[in-house]
């Protein structure tokens, strides 16, 4: 299930974070990819470092800083497999003036488990 996230872009640092709104209590870094847990463990949010780079890598897409500094929409999908957890970015963004949408799957090394 897709929730819907706000969205804040830092253009002189790129960086893009997609959050819920809760108080976050731990964060782990895996690669460009920084995810925060609430309290009860839940992803809220996720922070994306080189974020025009990273995103057109992923995307193989041509995605500038402007075109992240309007980003129309995003949501964040979490989904539970037996070992791991996959997190999905959906992002909505304007790109030579078309409303692109583009899915990002955030990249999880074999030794990180679910969190229950």
């Amino acid at each position: 299930m897709v929730k819907n996230a706000k969205i804040d872009f830092d253009d002189e640092n790129d960086i893009l974070y997609l959050y819920m709104g809760e108080k976050v209590k731990d964060s782990l870094q895996i690669e460009n990819f920084v995810i925060d847990f609430s309290q009860d463990n839940k992803i809220v949010a996720i922070e994306i470092l080189d974020a025009s780079k990273i995103l057109s890598e992923l995307s193989q897409t041509d995605i500038t800083k402007d075109a992240l500094s309007k980003i129309e929409s995003a949501g964040i999908s979490v989904y539970h497999g037996k070992e791991l957890i996959y997190i999905l970015l959906a992002i909505r963004l304007s790109i030579n003036q078309e409303s692109v949408d583009i899915k990002i799957p955030v990249p999880a090394p074999a030794a990180i488990s679910a969190v229950a």
